[in-house]
């Protein structure tokens, strides 16, 4: 009985499994080709407490990248970035519905903007893939200084977002963001703010 569950669940298509495909690539300063990967963000179920009373806690996701597609060995790598790019939350003040739609197969999802921090070189597009849960779609940064000359990270196809939940760090893309933004003001000679 068991051997056929696991026989039916490989046997599976790949988007019948639920989660957001992703692609990725990073430039590192100097280099003509980036590293690449294709991964799926799965929703992961919210923390319980052990306590009398049980509060509704948020839940989290987990990143699986596709070994056979992409720059080899560098999966990991590239995955511990994105887990600091991806925005999986509900609107926040610095998002901003707008007036269009983008189709994902079948599906049509509405588009937000999201505001950059000042003399950052970055554009985003976040999708709203179930009522006020939005996600990244579209990511691309470039960056004057660093080992580090630029990153796009693009969202490939909805494979169901039935299980998608806001996430606990679901808003860590803007922490990124605003990181980026500071080390961009930051003089590469000593290190002072640039004003």
């Amino acid at each position: 009985m068991i051997r056929l569950a696991l026989l039916l669940a490989l046997s599976l298509p790949a988007t019948a499994q639920e989660g957001l495909r992703y692609r990725m690539q990073m430039w590192l300063r100097g280099e003509t080709a980036p590293l690449e990967t294709r991964f799926r963000l799965v929703a992961t179920e919210g923390t319980t407490s052990h306590n009398r009373v049980k509060k509704p806690r948020m839940g989290g996701w987990r990143l699986e990248a596709d070994r056979g597609q992409g720059t080899p060995y560098s999966q990991a790598l590239l995955l511990g970035r994105a887990e600091r790019l991806l925005y999986l939350a509900g609107p926040s003040p610095q998002t901003h519905a707008e007036p269009i739609a983008l189709r994902f197969g079948p599906r049509s999802v509405p588009v937000w903007s999201l505001e950059m921090p000042k003399g950052l070189h970055a554009s985003t597009v976040l999708v709203e893939v179930a009522p006020g849960l939005l996600a990244l779609c579209d990511l691309s940064a470039r960056f004057e200084q660093g080992d580090l000359a630029r990153i796009e990270l693009h969202l490939e196809s909805l494979d169901g977002s039935g299980s998608l939940a806001p996430a606990e760090a679901g808003t860590v893309l803007l922490s990124t963001l605003r990181s980026w933004a500071q080390e961009a003001r930051q003089d590469p000679e000593d290190g002072s703010t640039v004003r």
